[in-house]
């Protein structure tokens, strides 16, 4: 008998491939993490916390923006792909973890849905740019939040290397908030174009008929 897995119980179970829809799924783990780590970094606006305290919530946060980010990209290739617009293809999506490779194909989507992150604390697109850089430059390869070494048992960070966790949880909200609209937004952009498109389909097939 497994201990884990489904058991009889009102309480306490999280259903995973829910939907069927593996991308749709892909925005339920960022919105995860996201919530996960927000949770954890109340402690650090006050002085009762210890430095391994932040370790998950830097993690948390920095998966939950590469999760977003590729789902920003899946879904604005697929509306670009559809109304013939450009964007940059990025082979093996899913099976890398650099941020900054999904910059182009991103900053192609945001130009041609002709959005910024003005309403946001990070102003720009370009201030977007340097925070996703930065990250990467800290994080690479999404492991220097989960390992204190590389396999071969080098430091990830440099002696006493320090980063804030607090402030780096408020421009995290606030920025994997918009990216959570910006994703859905794409969704439902190409559900009505495809829509209209398919409509428009069906009325010239009856012209023709």
């Amino acid at each position: 008998m497994k201990r884990f897995v489904n058991i009889a119980s009102p309480t306490g179970n999280v259903v995973f491939n829910y939907t069927g829809d593996l991308i749709r799924d892909l925005g339920a783990f960022a919105l995860g993490y996201r919530e996960a780590g927000r949770v954890l970094a109340v402690r650090f606006r006050g002085d009762a916390y210890a430095c391994y305290d932040g370790y998950p919530v830097l993690y948390l946060y920095r998966h939950s923006l590469e999760l977003y980010m590729k789902l920003v990209v899946y879904r604005g290739a697929m509306l670009m792909g559809l109304i013939g617009k450009e964007c940059p293809n990025i082979p093996g999506l899913f099976s890398n973890h650099r941020l900054g490779r999904l910059l182009p194909a991103m900053r192609s989507i945001f130009r041609a849905m002709r959005w910024d992150f003005k309403d946001t604390a990070i102003g720009t697109f370009d201030e977007f740019e340097r925070v996703v850089r930065e990250i990467d430059d800290i994080d690479p390869g999404s492991y220097a939040f989960r390992y204190p070494m590389n396999p071969a048992e080098e430091a990830h960070l440099p002696h006493h290397f320090t980063m804030n966790v607090a402030n780096f949880g408020e421009v995290m909200d606030d920025l994997l908030g918009y990216l959570e609209g910006a994703a859905g937004l794409l969704d439902e952009t190409f559900q009505s174009e495809a829509e209209a498109r398919y409509e428009l389909q069906q009325l010239m097939a009856q012209d023709e008929a």
